[in-house]
């Protein structure tokens, strides 16, 4: 996404965890769902078999780890259990 790399390169603090956050935009969660085809990376159940499922961007390499915002380190993942608990 082009705004997001600008973004990278134009903040400051763009390493910082508050840089990092902020580069993490609707419109780059709307992205990077449906470039995951609104799917869970984790168990692959998706919005089409489970309607009412919730879905949420998350960063591979934690932000609080070294985590850049960029598409290659995002993932869609569904809210059940186990993968909150891998998160952590």
């Amino acid at each position: 996404n082009a705004m997001v790399n600008y973004l990278n390169d134009r903040i400051k603090w763009k390493k910082s965890v508050a840089g990092q956050r902020a580069l993490m935009t609707s419109a780059l969660r709307k992205h990077i769902l449906e470039r995951d085809n609104y799917t869970c990376r984790q168990c692959g159940i998706s919005t089409y078999a489970e309607p009412h499922l919730l879905l949420e961007v998350d960063h591979i390499i934690p932000v609080s780890k070294g985590g850049m915002t960029t598409e290659d380190n995002l993932q869609t993942l569904c809210w059940m259990q186990p993968h909150q608990r891998r998160k952590t």
